[in-house]
């Protein structure tokens, strides 16, 4: 009986190990627009109502590199740390949600190059001194996904001098400033820049 018991267990435990099997991380550790469901829209939500934190809608327009016409059917994807300063996550994550969490989000700007975000406000890492900030990369129509610069809030003591000088505003300028609404919602406005 001890015997049948002791082959039994490493068996039970394969079983179990094989029916949950792992997904490979993919190889770009900051993309995420070929993750995108279908139906995009030019407005969504990154953190529901029981996400812990203060409120905060971004929201901007994209334009094509002249920087001055607007650019519809670009997909962004954006990603963000928790009110505790790290990626959360639930555990059935796969993709690059492994890495981010699951306070991330797509859209697809409309035909005024609009985007509208609804979420929390980030905090920083833990024990580090970068900023809070909300990641963004873009997909342009028939193009190839870019990084810009994160948006960073210009009233975070964490955005030092320094840290200002050292931005390229890749994307044209991530430092967003924050306002509320008469619901004290944080409220900003980040415009992007197609990158050639």
């Amino acid at each position: 009986m001890r015997l049948t018991c002791c082959l039994l267990l490493p068996i039970v435990f394969l079983t179990a190990a094989c029916a949950q099997p792992s997904t490979p991380l993919p190889a770009c550790e900051w993309c995420g627009t070929g993750e995108a469901p279908d139906d995009l829209r030019w407005e969504t939500t990154i953190a529901g109502p029981d996400e812990p934190g203060e409120r905060l809608t971004l929201s901007g327009t994209v334009y094509e590199p002249d920087g001055t016409t607007p650019a519809s059917n670009v997909v962004l994807y954006l990603y963000h740390t928790n009110a505790e300063g790290i990626y959360p996550k639930r555990g059935d994550e796969t993709g690059n949600a492994q890495r981010h969490g699951y306070l991330r989000a797509w859209v697809r700007t409309d035909d005024r190059g609009r985007y509208r975000v609804h979420t929390i406000r980030p905090a920083p890492y833990p024990g580090r001194h970068e900023p809070a900030h909300i990641h963004i990369t873009v997909e342009p129509p028939g193009g190839d996904e870019f990084w810009i610069d994160s948006v960073v809030f210009d009233d975070d003591p964490l955005l030092t001098a320094e840290e200002r000088a050292d931005r390229d505003d890749r994307g044209g300028s991530g430092i967003v400033t924050l306002t509320r609404d008469d619901e004290g919602r944080w409220i900003g406005t980040r415009d992007i820049v197609i990158i050639e």
